[in-house]
This record gives C-alpha cells, sequence and structure tokens, in this order.
C-alpha cells in the first residue's frame, strides 16, 4: 500500500503542465494553461491546467484530476504505475518501509504486566 503522506509529497514535486504538456498542446493563458481536451473531441480549447494548484478541468466534458489522475485515464496507467512513473521522473527517492511481522516458528510474545 502507498501511504498517503507519499502521495502528497510526490504531487507536490510535480509539475502538472510538463506531465500534461507530454500529451497535449498547452498555451498559456493568464495564470493557468489551455488547450483542447485529449478526452473528447473539441474544436476551442475548454480544457485548463492549473500549476498553483497542480489539476487539470475541461469545462466540455467535466474530466478533472491531478497528474496521477490524468496518467492513469489518459495513459490507461493502473494508480501504482502512474506513481512509478511520477517518482522516477522527479528523481525522487523513495524508502520502502514495511512492519516486521513475526514469523510462523516464533515463539508467542510475553506481555510486560505482570500476571497475578
Amino acid at each position: 500500500m502507498i501511504p498517503p503522506g507519499f502521495i502528497q509529497e510526490l504531487l507536490s514535486r510535480a509539475d502538472i503542465v510538463d506531465v500534461v504538456g507530454r500529451h497535449v498542446q498547452l498555451k498559456k493563458a493568464g495564470i493557468n494553461h489551455k488547450g483542447l481536451c485529449p478526452f473528447h473531441g473539441e474544436k476551442s480549447p475548454s480544457f485548463i491546467v492549473s500549476p498553483s494548484r497542480q489539476t487539470y478541468h475541461c469545462f466540455g466534458c467535466g474530466a478533472h484530476g491531478n497528474a496521477v489522475g490524468f496518467l492513469m485515464e489518459h495513459a490507461g496507467l493502473s494508480f501504482p504505475d502512474a506513481v512509478r512513473d511520477r517518482r522516477s521522473s522527479t528523481g525522487w527517492r523513495y524508502r520502502k518501509t514495511t512492519a516486521r511481522r513475526p514469523s510462523a516458528n516464533a515463539p508467542p510474545r510475553r506481555s510486560s504486566a505482570r500476571r497475578r
């Protein structure tokens, strides 16, 4: 399982304009970027990418989300694969920690409470 804190940190490091810009031609429009929506056919741009919020939204079809969601929906990646893609492109190393499980042959743990 991928910890939620890891996802938030990863999304803060990812630039959604770069992620979406690899698949959609974007033009600067004020503080946002605008382009043709990759999820439906359109002739005038209604697809907005907001670098300040790190989100995308299409006013034509309603598609919206973050960098990981875009990769899942547009590139057809699974959630873990989209996270791996973002992690590898940001160059961020994540050390996976796992809880140690007692082995089947280990004796049962003794309680530190005194028995009466």
